[in-house]
């Protein structure tokens, strides 16, 4: 799961939550790091 993939995800989830039509969200690199480290997100890469 791409950090893209999470950033996506979360807008629509707030646009569905807060029944924002067209609002735009914007999310800084620092937010999507601590949201993969308070939840225990890691990073493979497949080889």
């Amino acid at each position: 799961m791409s950090g893209e993939m999470i950033q996506t995800k979360v807008k629509e989830f707030l646009q569905k939550m807060y029944s924002y039509e067209n609002s735009e969200f914007n999310f800084l690199i620092g937010w999507l790091e601590r949201f993969k480290a308070r939840h225990g997100i890691k990073s493979y890469r497949i080889c």
